[in-house]
């Protein structure tokens, strides 16, 4: 199977260097910097869970070869999907199945958009890394990610071979029935540490030390509850906060968030696909979201 991941970014590489574990064509693609530079010079560090050190050789390419890709994986901040994407439009064949697991809401749409021929499914990441200097990066999250089901009998072949792939390479994937249900959840999760910790310049676990940060926290996931709702999503207020915080201590309390991440290194963040979208989709409903907004 020919994997194409397309974002060299923390969670691209996270993806890039387990699979390469598991088979030998998978190709990485990224605009140049210094952290593709150095993978291609020394390979991908990925610090785990008990700090162990693994090194895996990748090679971070700046043009799409002519080679058949049966998955495309995109793993781009969301605002640089439609520019990317579009320059690529006669890359790949119609055969090429496509997944995001990108953040943030309309991904899917733009990649359709770009690639109409094309079967494309979504999915959401439970795990979480960030990347600690050039070429190296920590592997801070460990919970399950999950992918949507293709009604395409070739797609869903493939793509039952690629979430063997992910498990096979430590990465825990599902296939989910109720994909849109699923993003919304992780959703949840990301308005509810993104924007705050971008904010704060805090870690994620740290939001939760203060009681204003966990009303801070309350009233952003309410507010997106609400909205998931209006869009026919089943979802219990109590139960999501809960569950975002049990992940805050749990999950993800080491881990800088990918915003605070774009902040730090004076970049532009995905507020827009994230927290602007819950907004956006408020405004359609009628639903105020003053803390969002």
């Amino acid at each position: 199977m020919n994997i194409l991941i397309i974002g060299a970014g923390a969670m691209g590489s996270l993806f890039a260097g387990r699979l390469k574990t598991q088979t030998a064509n998978i190709f990485l693609y990224n605009r140049k910097n210094v952290h593709v530079e150095k993978i291609n010079q020394n390979g991908l560090t990925i610090v785990e869970r008990d700090n162990q050190e693994t090194n895996v050789p990748l090679t971070v390419v700046h043009e799409v070869s002519s080679a058949v890709y049966d998955v495309v994986l995109i793993m781009l901040k969301t605002h640089a999907t439609k520019k990317v994407l579009t320059h690529m439009n006669d890359s790949f064949s119609t055969q090429t199945l496509f997944v995001t697991m990108q953040n943030g809401l309309g991904n899917l749409e733009i990649i359709t958009e770009v690639f109409p021929n094309n079967p494309a499914v979504s999915g959401t990441m439970g795990c979480g890394a960030s990347i600690e200097s050039a070429g190296r990066i920590l592997h801070r999250g460990w919970g399950t990610n999950y992918i949507g089901q293709s009604n395409n009998a070739a797609a869903q072949e493939k793509l039952v071979e690629f979430v063997n792939l992910l498990n096979c390479s430590g990465l825990e994937t599902e296939l989910a029935e109720d994909i849109q249900t699923v993003i919304w959840n992780k959703l949840f999760v990301n308005v509810a540490f993104n924007s705050l910790t971008a904010l704060t310049r805090l870690r994620n676990g740290d939001i939760l030390n203060t009681e204003e940060g966990r009303r801070l926290l309350e009233s952003v996931v309410t507010e997106a509850v609400q909205v998931a709702k209006a869009e026919g999503v089943s979802v219990n207020t109590q139960q999501m906060i809960a569950k975002c915080i049990k992940i805050g201590q749990e999950d993800v309390a080491a881990n800088k968030s990918s915003m605070l991440m774009d902040i730090l290194h004076k970049r532009k963040t995905e507020i827009e696909a994230i927290n602007g979208a819950v907004v956006n989709l408020g405004k359609h409903h009628g639903i105020q979201t003053p803390i969002m907004n």
